[in-house]
């Protein structure tokens, strides 16, 4: 099936934009679960990856909105109802929102240890000493926005492939690669 004219793509910023979110929100999300795996010798750095890739996440969640200030998103499908366009608008926003705040609320238990980030280059200290009352709740807090998050990516997902296979009305191959000619 080919998108039609009324199912205009997104354009291959947007795309590689999104595809890359995604890839490091799942391997962040697998990070996250798997933080006390490591040997206590490789903690730190593993704790330092996850925060980088979080801190990547926000990144590229502020170039996404950058980028689509510029270059709105493709109109839905026109038989797609008023009710259906405001969830669309309200999951993609949660979404945005997520990405932003699951990395602000993970600095909290990060920097409630006294942990710093370590950029390679240059660290950043904590600004706060330890707080060992405080680990506890910003680490639940920050645990229950990321299954949050994946939650709605995989309802997110879950209605593209319901599009794709159900509808077959091509929305989800608005945001995948353009076929090679």
């Amino acid at each position: 099936m080919q998108v039609s004219s009324i199912a205009p793509r997104y354009d291959s910023i947007a795309r590689s934009l999104h595809w890359l979110s995604a890839l490091l929100i799942v391997i962040n999300f697998v990070v996250g679960l798997t933080i006390d795996a490591p040997p206590k010798s490789f903690y730190p750095a593993y704790l330092n990856a996850h925060v980088l890739i979080g801190l990547a996440v926000l990144l590229l969640a502020a170039a996404r909105l950058g980028w689509r200030a510029r270059h709105p998103a493709p109109a839905a499908p026109p038989e797609t109802g008023s009710l259906w366009r405001l969830a669309i608008r309200v999951g993609h926003g949660a979404l945005y929102l997520l990405m932003f705040a699951v990395p602000l609320i993970g600095l909290a238990p990060l920097f409630t240890r006294g942990r710093g980030i370590d950029l390679g280059l240059f660290q950043i200290a904590s600004p706060l000493a330890r707080t060992k009352e405080w680990i506890g709740t910003t680490t639940e807090i920050h645990e229950i926005a990321a299954w949050a998050l994946i939650a709605l990516a995989a309802g997110h997902a879950a209605a593209a492939l319901y599009h794709q296979y159900a509808l077959k009305d091509g929305v989800l191959l608005r945001m995948m690669p353009e076929p090679r000619a």
